[in-house]
């Protein structure tokens, strides 16, 4: 996966860093967490501390817009709704609870 940043400023009030990016991918549309987990790794970010906010795939291309927070602390992320938070940082209870419905509906 290639990344391109298009755009980075810093949102004081807010007490965050904001990047606008592109992401170019091969073959099939990677799923949210893969591209979190790398976009963290690349980047060199912290994962507890970063926010996947959106990730919009170009219909026909192989690349997608990102748009990534990255608070200065966990207290400032207060902020992010709870769907956002819940999406970012999946729990694994809820996973494998998921799991387990799907063998009682068989």
């Amino acid at each position: 996966m290639r990344i391109e940043i298009i755009e980075e400023r810093d949102n004081p009030l807010l007490n965050r860093r904001e990047i606008k990016l592109r992401i170019f991918f091969e073959r099939e549309t990677p799923r949210f967490l893969d591209v979190r987990r790398k976009l963290i790794e690349k980047l060199k970010l912290r994962d507890e501390l970063t926010i996947v906010n959106s990730i919009y795939t170009e219909f026909g291309r192989h690349s997608a817009s990102c748009y990534l927070k990255v608070y200065k602390d966990k207290e400032s992320m207060r902020v992010e709704p709870e769907h956002r938070i819940r999406k970012n940082f999946p729990k694994k209870e809820e996973k494998e609870d998921k799991g387990k419905e799907g063998d009682k509906n068989e």
